[in-house]
C-alpha cells in the first residue's frame, strides 16, 4: 500500500529553477562527539542557488522529531548551528544566518503516525471508534536513515517504519517549469513552485480496513512573529 501526501509550497520571487542534484551534508561544521556516534539523532543540511540573488536551504533534523525546514536568503549567506544548544533540546536561536532575515521560510514537523481500522468506510479519523494506534516518529538515529536518489535526481530522505514493515520517503523537488508530477497524486505546478512529496509505504496491517493518518506541525513567520498550526491528513481520500 502507498499513500502520497504532497504539500505544495509556492514562493512568489522564484525564477525557472532547474532539475539538479542538491547534496546533504551530514552534521555540518560540529565536531562534537555526538556527531560522529551514528547512535545519536543527527541535522541534515543542503542549499540549492536558484538565480544571481538567491539560495534556497533545506534542513532535515531528527534530533527531536522528524522535522524539514526550508529557508531562503540571499545566495552569500549560510547558516550556523549551535550543536550544543541543539543536542540539549534548547532550539531557539541554535540555527541563525548571521546578518540576514530569510525571506521564506517554512518547517514541517512530522509527529506520529496513526493506523486505525476504518470499518464504515468513511475515511474520517475522528469518526472512527476503533482504537488508533500511534507511531511517533522520535528518537532517530543515522543508523535508522538512507539518503536515495531517484529518477528525477533528487535526494529522498527514508526513514524505515520496521513496525509497519514499510518506510517514509520525503522527496525535495524543483521542477522549475509548468508541470504535472508523474507521482500520484499528479499535482500541478509552475515554474515558480517547488514541494515535499512524502510517501509512505506499509506492509504489515493490525487490521482489515486499516487507514493511515499523518499528524504533523507546521510553522510560518508572520508581521506577528512565529505562526504554528497542526493538522491531520488522511490518504487517498482527503490527499489534494
Amino acid at each position: 500500500m502507498m499513500i502520497f501526501l504532497s504539500i505544495i509550497l509556492c514562493l512568489s520571487v522564484f525564477p525557472n529553477i532547474i532539475y539538479t542534484t542538491v547534496p546533504f551534508i551530514l552534521n555540518p561544521d560540529c565536531d562534537l562527539p555526538e556527531c560522529e556516534n551514528p547512535n545519536y539523532p543527527a541535522l541534515y543540511y543542503a542549499n540549492h542557488i536558484i538565480d544571481n540573488n538567491n539560495k534556497i536551504h533545506i534542513i532535515y533534523s531528527t534530533l527531536d522529531q522528524l522535522t524539514i525546514s526550508i529557508f531562503q536568503t540571499g545566495k552569500n549567506y549560510d547558516p550556523t548551528f549551535n550543536y550544543t544548544a541543539l543536542f540539549s533540546r534548547n532550539y531557539p536561536g541554535a540555527i541563525q544566518f548571521i546578518d540576514t532575515k530569510p525571506t521564506n521560510s517554512f518547517s514541517l514537523v512530522l509527529r506520529r503516525l496513526m493506523e486505525f481500522d476504518d470499518e464504515p468506510d468513511k475515511a474520517n479519523i475522528t469518526k472512527c471508534e476503533n482504537t488508533t494506534i500511534s507511531y511517533y516518529l522520535h528518537n532517530i538515529t543515522t543508523n535508522n536513515v538512507t539518503m536515495l536518489n531517484n529518477n528525477t535526481n533528487q535526494p529522498t530522505f527514508q526513514l524505515p517504519l520496521d513496525m509497519l514493515n514499510g518506510s517514509l520517503n520525503i522527496d525535495v523537488i524543483y521542477p522549475g517549469e509548468a508541470m504535472r508530477d508523474k507521482k500520484s497524486p499528479k499535482l500541478k505546478t509552475t515554474s515558480k513552485s517547488y514541494f515535499l512529496n512524502i510517501a509512505l509505504q506499509a506492509n504489515n496491517f493490525s487490521a482489515p480496513h486499516t487507514r493511515f493518518a499523518f499528524e504533523f506541525y507546521l510553522m510560518l513567520p508572520g508581521t506577528h512573529g512565529l505562526r504554528t498550526s497542526s493538522s491531520r491528513f488522511i490518504d487517498d481520500h482527503f490527499t489534494p
